[in-house]
């Protein structure tokens, strides 16, 4: 086989792998936009850390549903739903936004990296150049989690005012720290 046809098969091989990687963008735009849209117009589900506890979740008009049924609640109580709803569906799609972001990086990265992989370029550089294309994605997703204590404390005031919600009102200043320690340093592409 001469360079010419070497060359060739090189790129044919390439485009292959762009074309394969396109898709797999492509696909995973499509699921966040599906994602996104059913945030808006699904149920927001809510799970239980404790045993033997079944899911629940809220409604868009503000109705608590525990195993699908309907929690009585007044009037404040259902305020108190609709605020933590909204706040929770706005981080939600924040976060989403973010995905999008990182899947742009991985998108404009792939054919960079693609020839720095052809031509030699070692494991550890390419992971460091793809580290700082995420850069902005980390410190989005940091300030995201800069967001979650205002999400803690409409939790914690609809826990204490409906019991039947408590053992949902499972973040904790713990994965609260833990989410911006994973934005910053957790995420990077050298250490997976």
């Amino acid at each position: 086989m001469n360079i010419s046809n070497i060359v060739r098969v090189t790129f044919l091989i390439l485009a292959a792998i762009l074309l394969a990687g396109c898709a797999g963008f492509r696909t995973a735009d499509n699921g966040l936009d599906a994602a996104a849209h059913q945030l808006a117009t699904k149920n927001t589900t809510l799970n239980s850390n404790a045993a033997n506890v079944p899911d629940a979740a809220i409604t868009s008009r503000g109705d608590f549903l525990i195993d699908g049924k309907s929690v009585a609640i007044t009037p404040q109580q259902r305020k108190e739903m609709l605020a933590y709803r909204a706040e929770y569906i706005e981080i939600a799609q924040q976060g989403i936004a973010i995905a999008h972001e990182g899947v742009d990086a991985g998108r404009r990265a792939m054919v960079p990296m693609v020839f720095a992989a052809l031509f030699g370029a070692s494991d550890k550089t390419i992971d460091t150049s793809m580290d700082k294309r995420l850069a902005g994605v980390r410190d989005a997703t940091a300030k995201l989690c800069d967001r979650l204590p205002a999400l803690r404390a409409a939790q914690q005031r609809l826990a204490a005012d409906l019991p039947e919600f408590e053992p949902y009102a499972i973040l904790t200043p713990k994965k609260i720290g833990e989410c911006r320690n994973d934005a910053l340093k957790g995420i990077a592409v050298a250490q997976q």
